[in-house]
């Protein structure tokens, strides 16, 4: 079940997995004869059957995720730096501890909005389209399960290396 929910929570990365599949990122008529946001909304319609109603759900979803986690992203990077700072200062173990809570909450609350978006994606789309997604995403998830993956790199392997666009 939690492979399955990481699986629909990557459908943020959709645009990403169209690209994998359709062609390298960035170049004309990669997508066919549309691009921008008309030639992702028609693939994503056509690929995933995603009707306009589903669409517009699948945005507001989105919409409530980025609003939701905003202030919890705000507080994590504030606390980080602030850990950053007491770690520099020799701060007492009680401030560092202080400062290390309110980092776990802010972790906490955007799991939470993780979870909301999760249950939106399984509201609206059927069993067919969310399965079609998760084999669609199945290239970003990279070749060992053994690390937490972003963008196809094992989280902490550097920058990414510059693409062409």
């Amino acid at each position: 079940m939690a492979t399955a929910a990481g699986l629909l929570a990557g459908s943020l990365l959709l645009p990403a997995a169209l690209r994998a599949e359709d062609g390298p990122k960035g170049k004309a008529g990669a997508y066919g004869e549309k691009g921008g946001k008309e030639g992702f909304k028609e693939r994503m319609r056509e690929k995933f059957d995603i009707s306009e109603e589903q669409e517009a759900k699948l945005k507001a979803a989105r919409r409530a995720k980025r609003d939701g986690s905003a202030a919890a992203h705000a507080e994590m990077g504030e606390a980080m730096r602030k850990l950053q700072d007491q770690l520099e200062d020799k701060a007492p173990e009680k401030e560092l501890s202080a400062t290390l809570d309110k980092l776990l909450a802010a972790r906490k609350q955007m799991r939470a909005e993780e979870d909301k978006f999760e249950a939106a994606l399984t509201s609206i789309l059927t069993p067919t389209q969310r399965a079609k997604m998760a084999v669609a995403m199945k290239g970003r998830m990279g070749k060992k399960h053994g690390g937490k993956m972003h963008g196809g790199r094992k989280m902490g392997d550097g920058p990414k290396p510059d693409e062409d666009d």
